[in-house]
């Protein structure tokens, strides 16, 4: 029999699906209210719009489809909100009010958000921002009046530029953080960064990132992603992901580092323009289409409400984690320290970090066959206690959570790629920077 650690338990419970779930290639919308009140929506961050210049394959505006296809991909994964990060190129030529790709139907929202309603009514909230060498998001302005003040800005990386987007309301992040050296996300940790990238999918089929900056083999994901795409493989296409999927170590360890100095936010870019990988794959979509990229993980945000200041406060607050969906839905997990909940800075106080363990959605596809979920808690970058409930904490650290599972649930879903159920990080939580 397979086994789930349970929500707060430190010893397993049986926890096999009764009923198979089919698959589909549909995200279910999140419904999940925490004990606190917030709710949690799903979130993608790093998301290029046609207002980049290389986006779908270069030809940006000029491709009809290109809008749509990126409208429809965020309805598909049910992405509640939508920190959209376009190139300077063509993003800082363009009025401020035209950085939301506005439709027939959309909402402005407090003059710095857009709200589109998909045709099934859920509701997708889109904030604009650049990335380049910085990446301010939740901009609620440009940062200056001409067009080639706003592009000599977004595309410098010092400390005077840092501080220009936090003054035009942006929230600045690092992305790529892979490609940078910590004295660098040092120096823009001082100036006022907010936060780093934990993982970036663009980094994971680069062969080059990935040689040079994740000291991975180039193209090795190849062997197994080859089959799903050339359709030797009568697996389900969406999980192509897991053939490609690694932990990206080298960004964790420079977060790690920076949360010990000073509270640095953890997020997942999915970083998709549909310009990467074109070829089509068994269903007749190419690999790097928006539908599918957003779909594979997301940053879960706790939130009092759906207004833009709510939705950047669980940012700043880091009252978030990053979930990779495509290995599932996860319901119930929380970590705390004291009244604390998913982070804390050195003034928090408490005993203990409390751990609930995600169970599987309802709604998450799956056979009759349970995951395994196993649950490590990190001090200053090492394993420190393992699974859910209690951990006494006596010293001084930067605490964090990563949620492990093994999918088995989604073997029947893989076809002949069965190698591929192996464990893997599902959800990392935020940092507890306790007594620091």
């Amino acid at each position: 029999m397979l086994w789930l650690i349970g929500c707060a338990e430190t010893t397993p419970v049986d926890s096999a699906p009764t009923e198979p779930v089919a698959w589909t290639s549909e995200r279910a919308p999140l419904v999940e209210t925490r004990a606190d009140g917030t709710t949690v929506k799903r979130a993608i961050i790093h998301l290029h719009s046609p207002l980049s210049h290389d986006a779908c394959d270069g030809h940006e505006m000029d491709t009809p489809t290109c809008l749509a296809d990126f409208r429809a991909g965020l309805c598909n994964a049910a992405i509640d909100v939508a920190f959209v990060t376009d190139h300077p190129s063509m993003a800082a030529e363009h009025p401020y009010d035209e950085l939301f790709n506005l439709q027939d139907g959309d909402q402005m929202i407090d003059g710095v958000a857009s709200r589109m309603t998909c045709d099934s009514g859920h509701a997708v909230t889109m904030l604009p921002g650049i990335e380049d060498e910085l990446m301010p998001v939740a901009l609620d302005r440009h940062v200056a009046e001409s067009a080639e003040a706003n592009d000599a800005t977004y595309n410098a990386y010092d400390e005077a530029s840092l501080k220009a987007t936090i003054e035009a309301g942006a929230i600045p992040l690092q992305a790529h953080t892979e490609g940078k050296t910590l004295d660098e996300l040092f120096d823009r940790q001082s100036w006022g960064q907010a936060g780093v990238e934990i993982f970036n999918l663009h980094a994971m089929v680069d062969p080059t990132k990935r040689e040079d900056d994740l000291g991975l083999g180039g193209l090795d994901y190849l062997t197994q992603a080859g089959p799903f795409i050339a359709g030797d493989n009568d697996a389900e296409p969406d999980l192509v992901f897991l053939a490609i999927y690694e932990e990206q170590t080298v960004s964790l360890e420079r977060w790690d580092a920076l949360n010990a100095v000073a509270p640095s936010l953890g997020t997942a870019g999915t970083d998709a323009h549909e310009n990467a990988l074109p070829m089509a794959m068994p269903d007749g979509e190419r690999v790097d289409s928006y539908r599918r990229m957003v779909s594979w993980f997301a940053n879960y945000l706790a939130v009092a409400d759906d207004s833009p200041a709510a939705l950047e406060a669980a940012l700043r607050e880091r009252k978030s984690f990053v979930v990779f969906d495509t290995l599932g839905t996860p319901e119930g997990f929380d970590v705390a320290y004291g009244s604390a909940h998913l982070s804390a800075d050195g003034v928090a106080t408490g005993e203990s970090l409390d751990v609930a363990c995600p169970t599987l959605a309802a709604a998450s596809p799956t056979n009759t066959a349970a995951p395994e979920i196993s649950v490590t808690v990190y001090k200053d970058g090492e394993p420190w206690a393992e699974g859910c409930g209690s951990h006494p904490v006596s010293e001084a650290g930067v605490y964090r959570v990563r949620v492990d599972i093994v999918p088995h649930h989604l073997a029947d879903f893989l076809g002949t790629a069965q190698d591929l159920v192996h464990a893997y990080p599902w959800v990392y939580s935020q940092a507890f920077r306790i007594g620091l």
